[in-house]
């Protein structure tokens, strides 16, 4: 056993004991079935409202069964009902085998009973319930059935139990951190989220609240234009995407295309210098994601002519005769930069507009931004991929113009 493994399960142990003699408690009493003393019940929901990582000491895998119940799920209050079902007969399962190791009824699990059709399937991918009916000893023999291979030990299937215990009670808490932030529709990655980071289920609430606050203050106006007023300006598509490249002085359904020297500010006022529209009226994104490749493509080249802006297209209607910037005020762009809370493979959750810095979500800066400066919520995954794209050139920029000794 691994350090790791060893550890969970001491971390554990004395729940999974305490949930062995639960058990035999109410066996004795003629009571056989799934945990039902409330005295232990409360006690282990308690500990995981405050230490969610027990969850994954109980049941290794409890996190991402989670997380993969309530993927693609629009509203998780629903979604975490029907987990907490599913979870219940995975730890009935496990109970009957550890009670009734003889009785030939529990040795085949029908995969076209209504029950599983009904209460197990939609709940859990089919991946996930073969994996976990796996640690109970059973493989699969055809496509309709699931049977005993080898009866794990007893020790084994009590832990087995309790782990699918400790995921209902986890359910229950996720159920109750989405009720008291009714009427707001919270999204399965961001309830997740606020778990993971927040820890105690309070704070999760408190951070949650933030974030939504945050989203509807006036203070989170998107930095190059301000939100369309219908969807119908940019044609249904994402609108903090598309705001993300436009040009503040062009009119409603120009070219949006992201801009060089961005967001280069002199005295009071801010312009951009602009890339010259490739001819399609249509908002289309994926020239964003051009120009970027086309200028991290440029990286490992010397930079001088993008940063200084040296032989940039002119366009109709703008002076033609500006003097090019010299490498000092291209040294001295205001560039976005990624905060050290941000390791490779992390996407940004905050834009702060004050420090013009990228933070995680988990970031303590980031939180101090949040009520202090002014920003934004990264909240889907492609606005988050663009910022993320457009520092990393921002920082490529700054690079490039600064002095080589």
């Amino acid at each position: 056993m691994c350090a790791g493994s060893a550890l969970r399960q001491e971390y554990g142990q004395e729940y999974r004991e305490e949930y062995r003699r639960c058990l035999e408690r109410e066996f004795r009493r003629g009571r056989a079935g799934a945990c039902s003393d409330p005295s232990f019940g409360e006690r282990l929901r308690q500990r995981l409202r405050l230490e969610p990582a027990l969850l994954g000491a109980l049941q290794e895998d409890g996190p991402a069964l989670l997380a993969r119940g309530l993927r693609g799920r629009p509203d998780p209050g629903p979604a975490l009902r029907g987990l907490a079902g599913a979870f219940r007969l995975l730890e009935l399962a496990a109970v009957n085998l550890y009670l009734f190791p003889w009785r030939r009824e529990f040795g085949t699990v029908q995969t076209f009973s209504g029950t599983y059709v009904h209460s197990l399937r939609p709940a859990l991918p089919e991946a996930d319930l073969v994996r976990s009916f796996g640690q109970l000893g059973y493989e699969q023999r055809d496509p309709h059935c699931l049977a005993i291979s080898r009866l794990p030990p007893g020790p084994e299937l009590v832990a087995a139990a309790c782990g699918f215990f400790a995921c209902q009670l986890e359910c229950d808490i996720l159920a109750e951190v989405v009720l008291r932030l009714e009427p707001r529709r919270l999204r399965a990655e961001e309830l997740l989220e606020a778990r993971r980071l927040a820890r105690d289920v309070e704070a999760c609430v408190e951070m949650l609240q933030q974030r939504e606050a945050a989203a509807d203050c006036g203070d989170s106006v998107d930095l190059y234009q301000e939100m369309p007023t219908s969807p119908e300006d940019t044609g249904g598509e994402d609108t903090a995407t598309l705001a993300l490249w436009r040009d503040p002085g062009s009119p409603r359904g120009a070219q949006d295309v992201p801009r060089r020297g961005w967001d280069r500010c002199r005295d009071s006022g801010c312009g951009q210098e602009p890339v010259p529209s490739t001819g399609n009226p249509d908002p289309d994104t994926s020239s964003s994601h051009l120009f970027l490749e086309q200028e991290l493509s440029r990286a490992s080249s010397p930079l001088s002519a993008l940063a200084v802006g040296s032989g940039s297209p002119q366009v109709p209607g703008e002076p033609q005769d500006l003097p090019p910037a010299t490498p000092q005020e291209a040294h001295e762009l205001p560039c976005y930069q990624l905060h050290s809370c941000l390791r490779r493979g992390v996407l940004p959750s905050y834009c702060c507009t004050t420090c013009q810095q990228l933070h995680a979500g988990a970031c303590v800066a980031g939180q101090a931004c949040r009520s202090r400066h002014r920003g934004q919520e990264l909240r889907s995954e492609r606005q988050q991929r663009l910022w993320l794209q457009r520092t990393e050139v921002d920082m490529l920029l700054a690079d490039g113009s600064s002095p080589r000794s």
